[in-house]
């Protein structure tokens, strides 16, 4: 099946094939219309029966309410009960429909003030970022939500998340670009997937985030320079550097680390090195506050790594970290830009990625193979950007970072849009007033329904709506929040897609010999499930279960 573009349901509706009413035009989304809430709904009444019997008519089970226009239908926590669409709604037999929720998956990576946390664990009163990088409070989440359908979004850079097929993403398509412009526009995962490329190009971009505001740390053992650059051209054997920029030393020496050259080895300098200190009762040197100290107490002299903390500090903590490495094993390009940097020891590469992806830039990671006078010496990691601000200290490095002014491109595309198989997945509410939040690795701004983050879960009582239905569309109401949700008359209730079917039904819905029983519901209508048993096909499986 194929979804219908807004070009194709506004043909449709013009044509009368299908019909919406009440319809305004500026309801009509990429593949959608967006749909509203009606003021009738029917609440159930569970102490009138003992249980309830699916033979049974149990007409008493639900109370029709209606609400006038501008009073509120107010949804109790753990509180269920039966909508209807303001609109009126008919299909042809060639056209199936479905109405959609919002969600990402469970183990879904998401940043926050305090370090890396899941989808599954946030809660709220917890913090995230938004889309300037600045914290934002979690003020409402769902519980995990099975059986949706899902898709992959893989974007340019390589990084994947697993989302809702309805879940919503603020991206710039190519008519937002044109002219200049950066018009931003939502739209559902199942909508990007169909528009994914427009003419030959990567349609849909997604802007890069600001730099995220974690708080400053003081608890580093190592000024975020002085270990940047001693990550780059650093010794695991001793608190020294391999160092031909004397430029690079005096910001080490500025950090408060005396430096001096080794006389046994040319560019060699150690860092740091006060003298010893000897334990007064057993006579044994004990670590002190040298570098050499600090660089044991962190086990880098068993390898070379970026602690976390380092990667969860301040703005300005995490400049000065990236600065050194890049004065020692970055390079520029001084015609277009962008900056690279280099090493052989990948977990310091994928360091790398994440220090720039929080600073509000795009990294790409690629492995080559490193070479020494001809000979193969293993795989080396590139990790390439184009920055809009210094991210080098030394001189001639620095000049050749020439400013990219408006050249900067703040954002990433998507590249594929593609049907995986469902997994529990769940919204959240934060308080930024765009409603955006980061998610992945790669620090990307995401976007959630309003009322799926409040925490209102709203299905249709049909999985997809039949080829020949007409009627008012029943809703399922659940509210999974810990305070009530006012709900009022004429709000957006979802939107509606509908998918072209191979041929038209030989049977649409509402053919006599069907017995649909709910073709022209003007009201929210209860399960009519016994009518199976009354006509029946209920009683016939029952006597077939006797028979057995």
């Amino acid at each position: 099946m194929s979804v219908l573009s807004d070009r194709d349901i506004r043909s449709a509706l013009e044509s009368g094939d299908i019909t919406i009413r009440p319809y305004d035009a500026h309801d009509l989304q990429p593949s959608s219309v967006d749909l509203h809430l009606d003021r009738s709904f029917r609440v159930f009444r569970n102490n009138r029966y003992p249980y309830i019997d699916v033979r049974a008519p149990q007409p008493d089970l639900t109370e029709l309410l209606t609400i006038a226009d501008d009073e509120p239908f107010v949804l109790h926590p753990g509180e269920f009960v039966l909508g209807q669409t303001l609109e009126w709604v008919e299909l042809p037999n060639d056209l199936v429909a479905r109405l959609e929720g919002k969600a990402l998956a469970l183990d879904t990576p998401v940043p926050t003030p305090l370090g890396w946390r899941t989808m599954s664990e946030l809660e709220p009163g917890d913090f995230v970022f938004d889309e300037t990088g600045a914290p934002t409070m979690i003020v409402a989440a769902t519980p995990s939500i099975a059986g949706r359908p899902c898709r992959e979004v893989i974007f340019s850079d390589g990084t994947r998340v697993l989302a809702d097929a309805a879940h919503q993403w603020a991206t710039v398509d190519k008519n937002g670009r044109r002219h200049g412009r950066a018009r931003v526009g939502v739209r559902t995962t199942d909508e990007i997937a169909q528009t994914v490329r427009y003419d030959g190009e990567l349609n849909h971009h997604v802007p890069l985030a600001g730099a995220v505001q974690y708080p400053d740390r003081l608890d580093l053992p190592i000024e975020p320079y002085t270990l940047g650059a001693w990550l780059g051209d650093g010794t695991t054997t001793a608190a020294a550097i391999t160092c031909c920029d004397d430029e690079i030393l005096a910001q080490i020496s500025g950090d408060g680390y005396p430096v001096r050259r080794l006389e046994y080895a040319k560019h060699l300098y150690s860092i740091g090195a006060t003298g010893r200190t000897r334990d007064v009762a057993s006579g044994r040197y004990v670590r002190n506050e040298t570098l050499s100290s600090r660089l044991r107490n962190l086990g880098m002299r068993e390898g070379k790594y970026v602690p976390r903390p380092y990667l969860e500090a301040g703005v300005g903590q995490r400049v000065a970290l990236l600065q050194g490495l890049m004065d020692t094993d970055g390079f520029v390009d001084d015609v277009a830009g962008r900056c690279e940097f280099t090493s052989i020891n990948e977990g310091l590469a994928d360091a790398v990625v994440e220090l720039v992806a929080s600073l509000g830039f795009r990294p790409i990671k690629s492995q080559g193979r490193a070479t020494l006078n001809g000979r193969d010496c293993g795989p080396k990691y590139r990790v390439k950007f184009t920055p809009d601000r210094p991210v080098f200290r030394l001189p001639r490095k620095l000049a050749r970072q020439k400013p990219v002014g408006a050249r900067f491109h703040r954002f990433r595309a998507i590249d594929v849009v593609r049907e995986v198989a469902s997994v529990p997945v769940r919204c959240i509410q934060v308080a930024s007033p765009r409603g955006v939040f980061l998610v992945s690795r790669s620090f990307i701004p995401t976007h959630n329904s309003s009322l799926g983050r409040l925490g209102l879960l709203i299905h249709s009582t049909a999985g997809y709506v039949d080829p020949g239905w007409k009627g008012n569309l029943t809703l399922e109401l659940s509210n999974v929040a810990n305070l009530p949700i006012a709900l009022y008359h004429a709000m957006k209730i979802g939107q509606i897609s509908f998918f072209g079917m191979s041929s038209p039904v030989d049977r649409p819905y509402g053919s006599p010999e069907l017995g649909s029983k709910y073709q022209g519901q003007s009201e929210p209508t209860a399960s009519a499930f016994h009518r199976d048993f009354e006509n029946g096909r209920g009683g016939a499986v029952e006597e077939q279960a006797k028979r057995r």
